[in-house]
């Protein structure tokens, strides 16, 4: 099994779910512009740190957050419907595969709020919710990244050429 990040404990944590074979089917899932399953990693990874740093239950927190988006269907329904369904349907799927603790629950169910009808309970929940919208951001602008780098480029370049003429 590759690792993801040089933290060997964070690696420990992810490894029993992340074997499974039908969470490794989340590789085959489109998110974001990438796959699901690198999705839900780095989720995982950056809940993580902030958990540990915090003091708080970051074991139960990574589990949490590496199962957040752990569906492998992609459904008909309006995107805008899925964005509030979603967080139950991988709810059922990781405790189909997953003991979960209440907790790790919360943080899966609630990770959508203000989209979702879940209210978090618990810091942890806040975390990975909060996490998640940043990796989405992310995502999302790698994705265009590529094609406007050089459009940067070039507006910096013109901003510098025009201060030095000034």
């Amino acid at each position: 099994m590759r690792t993801f990040y040089p933290n060997e404990e964070f690696n420990n944590l992810i490894t029993p779910i992340i074997s499974n074979s039908e969470y490794q089917k989340t590789k085959n899932c489109v998110h974001h512009g990438m796959n699901r399953y690198d999705h839900m990693i780095r989720v995982a990874y950056y809940s993580y740190l902030i958990t540990k740093f915090f003091h708080l239950n970051y074991k139960d927190t990574t589990k949490a957050a590496v199962l957040h988006d752990f569906f492998l269907d992609e459904y008909d329904e309006k995107k805008a419907r899925m964005l509030v369904n979603h967080p139950n349907i991988a709810l059922e799927n990781s405790k189909k595969y997953f003991t979960l603790s209440e907790l790790e629950e919360d943080i899966i169910k609630a990770h959508m709020f203000p989209f979702g009808k879940t209210v978090p309970h618990y810091l942890e929940s806040w975390i990975v919710n909060i996490v998640d919208d940043f990796a989405c951001f992310y995502e999302r602008s790698y994705v265009i990244k590529e094609s406007m780098s050089l459009a940067c480029s070039m507006v910096i370049l013109l901003f510098l050429v025009f201060v030095k003429r000034w």
